[in-house]
């Protein structure tokens, strides 16, 4: 085998953490290239995920939630995997960071996944990362975007659950009013106390409050 092709295995693999024989495949196929390499790969996986991904049952959620800086927009993602422990890898907790941050820059789970990296889909890099990097099918479930004159959210301690609280308007305290809010649709079965909730609403002279439980 020639220096160059080894070493181009070796950095591919490296980048990929693909076997040594799919890394040499990709390399010849690719003339030497790497970006086209890596293309080799996710295609491949993609479509050895289209076979399986009906069979695979999904059951663990993993959520993230972002707000931006004027309180005025929340994006959620929901990834599920099969398992528990591949939500606590480290590697995947920084592939769901990376996809919430992509998503701050759409409006829909389609633009989402359709969003171009180095000419790769996002959906092309869940897929690979999760047929050869973690080895367990991970699904892009929900994508959720909210506008409200100020919103707030909470994350159950394990990040399966999260709260999104809404407020026509902004008022004294309201981080703490929203948080608790928030916290208390856990409590009360995904819905908020009648009697609370119309009291902070004539209280503050608001319009609405809207939720959602994720």
């Amino acid at each position: 085998m020639q220096p160059t092709i080894l070493k181009n295995i070796k950095k591919l693999r490296k980048i990929t953490s693909a076997s040594v024989m799919e890394c040499k495949k990709a390399i010849i196929f690719s003339k030497g290239n790497i970006n086209l390499g890596i293309s080799y790969l996710i295609h491949k996986s993609n479509k050895q995920a289209r076979t399986t991904r009906t069979k695979t049952k999904f059951k663990i959620n993993f959520i993230l939630c972002r707000r931006n800086k004027t309180k005025t927009k929340i994006i959620a993602i929901i990834l599920s995997t099969e398992t528990d422990f591949v939500t606590k890898n480290d590697l995947f907790q920084k592939l769901s960071t990376f996809i919430l941050e992509v998503a701050c820059l759409c409006n829909n789970k389609s633009e989402l996944l359709k969003y171009k990296i180095n000419n790769l889909s996002l959906f092309q890099i869940i897929t690979y990362f999760s047929k050869s990097i973690i080895q367990e099918n991970i699904e892009f479930k929900t994508f959720v975007f909210i506008k409200s004159s100020f919103l707030n959210f909470y994350i159950y301690h394990n990040f399966n659950k999260a709260a999104i609280i809404g407020f026509s308007n902004y008022l004294p305290g309201i981080e703490y009013i929203s948080k608790y809010l928030a916290m208390q649709l856990f409590a009360n079965e995904n819905k908020i106390n009648t009697y609370v909730r119309n009291n902070i609403i004539n209280l503050f002279n608001l319009k609405h409050i809207i939720y959602k439980i994720l």
